[in-house]
């Protein structure tokens, strides 16, 4: 009875025990996968910004604080990039093509921002001269063990085979970063113009029972680009822009929004669509938002994409190589004069590439404020001589049918009253536009 008891317990037991094993086994196995996934995964996003803001607090205490640092540098260039926001008008051409200019650009050679944002590298080349001067000067005064190698002239063919390269480099980048400026100039100038061209449709094809929708075309069409700038440059005060502009909650509206001169288009198209006007003037209207929304997109990708990082970087190490190696080209020829021609050669050399990469990104020294700014005056202006026009066209017309009235003829006789209708109302524009 036992026998039969303890076989089919046995012959039972077994697969029952082999599959809590398995079972076991899985487990064991899962949770080891779950392990290194827990492991491996990235952490929590409560960690991450931990990480973050430890991260940021660290680069604080490590960055330079203002008004501390000992030497000039970049903070030089980056500070006086608002002075080259020029201006040009008739008088400032003459004194810009005048042959002064050489003494005087000269006399400011000591307070140049080039000069002063290029202080780290100069010092570099400027130390590295220095140091060969004094090899050589220890071996000519036999300070120095024999087998010190001398300072070869021969190390002058590699600069002849180098420089052409070195120049096509510098001359690349800067026409590079030029076409880049230019680039971003001639899309601001054509917000200007469009900013122009759709506020003076408005006030042509909305009718006078739409005021408030002509209204709200003058004020959004220039805020456009007072929102670009601001998009396009770090630490400008948006609300502070917009005020005297936009009303206090449609600058409200506009804060709110992610990308704020989308928003603006927005507005600006839900105008023109609201004032049902011919199909004419709409296309007309829409093709100048259209150009709004190019000129957003090419200029975001000015700001975003730069020219190619390796290049930039490539030329950086040709030339400081290249400076670096020549002080010992020089040093047999002239002696301690090489610490003053290296200085010189490195300042107008690592100026050109200074020069090319400052202009890289143009929205920071373009005069972005003048042209936003014309843009706001010239739309006020073009309000106001609308208003003048309208009621002197009709003070114009109402005299012109007076006058034919009393005549006895009416406004088909001969086309002569047509004829004085339209005299008066080319008075009437001079009159307002002098």
């Amino acid at each position: 009875m036992s026998q039969r008891i303890s076989r089919p317990t046995v012959v039972v037991g077994q697969p029952a025990l082999l599959a809590r094993s398995r079972a076991s086994k899985g487990l064991h196995t899962a949770g080891n996968r779950l392990y290194q996934r827990r492991r491996l995964s990235p952490a929590p996003k409560a960690h991450l910004q931990s990480a973050a803001a430890a991260a940021t607090a660290a680069a604080a205490a490590t960055a330079p604080k203002e008004g501390l640092q000992l030497f000039p540098g970049d903070d030089v260039m980056e500070s006086g990039r608002k002075e080259m926001r020029a201006v040009f008008d008739v008088d400032r051409w003459v004194v810009h093509r005048s042959t002064d200019r050489y003494f005087r650009h000269m006399a400011s050679i000591l307070t140049s921002r080039v000069l002063l944002g290029l202080f780290k590298p100069l010092a570099y080349v400027t130390a590295i001269s220095a140091a060969v001067c004094a090899y050589g000067s220890a071996l000519k005064a036999n300070l120095l063990p024999a087998f010190m190698p001398a300072l070869d002239s021969k190390i002058k063919e590699l600069f002849g085979m180098t420089s052409f390269a070195l120049a096509l480099l510098l001359v690349f980048r800067t026409n590079a970063s030029y076409a880049r400026w230019d680039e971003g100039r001639k899309m601001w100038g054509m917000v200007l113009n469009r900013t122009r061209d759709i506020c003076r449709l408005g006030l042509t094809w909305i009718s006078d029972d739409k005021r408030e929708l002509r209204s709200m075309l003058l004020r959004w069409a220039p805020a456009f680009g007072k929102a670009l700038m601001c998009h396009l440059r770090k630490g400008e005060d948006l609300r502070e822009e917009l005020e005297g502009i936009l009303l206090p909650h449609e600058i409200d509206g506009v804060l709110r929004a992610q990308h704020r001169p989308n928003y603006i288009l927005q507005v600006l198209s839900q105008i023109v669509r609201a004032a049902g006007l011919p199909t004419a003037a709409t296309l007309r209207m829409e093709e100048d938002l259209t150009a709004f929304e190019d000129n957003l997109g090419g200029c975001e990708r000015l700001l975003r994409t730069p020219i190619p990082l390796f290049y930039t970087r490539h030329t950086s190490r040709f030339l400081m190589i290249w400076l670096t190696c020549l002080p010992f080209a020089l040093y047999s020829t002239c002696g301690l004069g090489t610490i003053p021609l290296v200085f010189l050669i490195a300042f107008l050399l690592l100026g050109i590439d200074k020069i090319g990469v400052s202009i890289e990104e143009p929205f920071s020294i373009l005069a972005l404020e003048a042209i936003s700014g014309t843009a706001l005056a010239n739309v006020r202006e073009l309000a106001a001589m609308h208003d003048s026009v309208d009621s002197a066209l009709g003070g114009s017309a109402a005299a012109a049918a007076a006058g034919s009235t009393a005549n006895g003829a009416g406004p088909g006789a001969n086309g002569h009253a047509a004829a004085d209708v339209s005299a008066a109302t080319m008075v009437a524009l001079a009159a307002a536009t002098a």
